[in-house]
């Protein structure tokens, strides 16, 4: 029989279990952020309003039963760096009375704690409130919203009007992205500043990342300004470890990004649907390929949407219109404030190249095809249908 982690009885096999993977995750954390700390005794509390706690005379760290049962694992692990700092600030600077003063503020950027969780609300529950999806500045809830006007026209059953209101989109996206750039705002704090950049993980609930949603990734990359990592989350209620998409980026452009990584994967799966039984030979290579392929076509059309914006400007040039020009994964490299959210995330990031597979030649080249006809539409605010895996679990 399946074990329901919402009962208030837990097997003890998940606590075991539990206890086990907070292990896990203290050491990879001292060994990530290169800090030396003795693996304290973990505990698991019933506790539901302080969610995690460390104890300096006796060495321990209390995590809630409640937030493993009720919470992304992300956020698990936010309030166990929280109380590791803590620790750093019991052991390594010798003052276990530290709370949450200057001292843990600077034992919080040693392991890369973020906000909410480098606070005293760290302990309290509101910090599992999903945090809203519209940006969080009144410049960024514009775009959003101006965003999702033209992505609701895109649906339109004329052609002309469906494209132009995606092309409108994508290039008020770029704009915007541009002017943010330009403003050279990377004095502002990245850990202490959560208006301006977030992160997103997208749960694949699978122990690989095929080819297809990593072209998907790419295609986020390269033009809808943020920037994709593959990393894998354990699952406490399946008691494994799974790969997952986190994205980063201003926060008016994730939930954008967002939108579209799951628009394509439905997409795909519906135009396969329907095309499935015109090609022969292995089923899974021709489906991989034709994945790829529509993938293809729909990034080529991005280029050429950025291309003939680039063509219809006049020949008087400012410096805004020649980044403009630049592909979005180059904007986000010339971003700092989002590298230097990312740095603060992921201080040793590691980049790494795939080989490819087989290739179905008739269902790729038929499918490129038809990926030049996808239109992204659909409003940012329209509750997913089957999508299953979403989490915004933190900031």
């Amino acid at each position: 029989m399946k074990e329901s982690m919402t009962s208030t009885r837990i097997s003890e096999a998940a606590q075991q279990a539990w206890l086990e993977q907070l292990i896990h995750e203290f050491n990879y954390i001292c060994s990530y952020y290169r800090v030396q700390l003795r693996t304290p005794i973990f505990e698991l509390s019933a506790a539901k309003q302080q969610l995690g706690c460390w104890v300096p005379d006796q060495r321990i760290i209390r995590i809630s039963q409640h937030l493993i049962v009720s919470s992304c694992w992300d956020v698990v692990l936010m309030v166990l760096k929280h109380e590791m700092a803590h620790q750093v600030c019991s052991e390594y600077f010798g003052l276990p009375s530290a709370g949450h003063g200057k001292a843990f503020q600077e034992a919080c950027q040693l392991l890369g704690v973020p906000s909410p969780y480098n606070r005293s609300t760290g302990d309290l529950p509101e910090v599992l409130a999903e945090p809203a999806k519209d940006g969080k500045t009144e410049a960024g809830r514009n775009i959003i919203r101006r965003v999702n006007k033209l992505l609701a026209l895109a649906g339109s059953e004329n052609e002309h009007e469906a494209a132009l209101a995606m092309q409108r989109a994508t290039q008020l996206l770029r704009r915007h992205n541009v002017e943010m750039t330009t403003a050279g705002d990377a004095g502002d704090n990245p850990a202490g500043n959560p208006s301006a950049c977030v992160r997103l993980v997208i749960k694949t609930g699978k122990k690989q990342i095929p080819s297809w949603r990593k072209a998907i990734c790419r295609i986020l990359k390269d033009y809808f300004f943020v920037e994709v990592i593959f990393s894998s989350l354990y699952d406490a209620q399946r008691r494994d470890s799974y790969r997952t998409i986190k994205l980063l980026g201003r926060s008016e452009n994730v939930p954008v990004a967002e939108h579209c990584y799951y628009f394509l994967e439905q997409q795909l799966e519906f135009l396969w649907g329907k095309n499935r039984q015109r090609f022969k030979g292995n089923a899974r290579t021709a489906k991989n390929s034709y994945y790829l392929g529509l993938l293809h076509g729909f990034s080529q059309k991005m280029a050429e949407q950025a291309q003939h914006i680039s063509q219809g400007k006049t020949q008087q040039r400012s410096e805004a219109v020649e980044r403009s020009e630049m592909t979005g994964a180059l904007i986000v490299s010339e971003d700092t404030l989002l590298q230097k959210f990312v740095k603060f995330h992921f201080p040793r990031l590691r980049t790494s190249t795939t080989r490819g597979g087989r290739i179905n030649t008739q269902s790729y080249e038929d499918a490129v095809i038809a990926g030049k006809k996808i239109v992204l539409h659909q409003s940012l605010t329209e509750k997913k249908q089957g999508v299953q895996g979403l989490l915004n679990c933190f900031k």
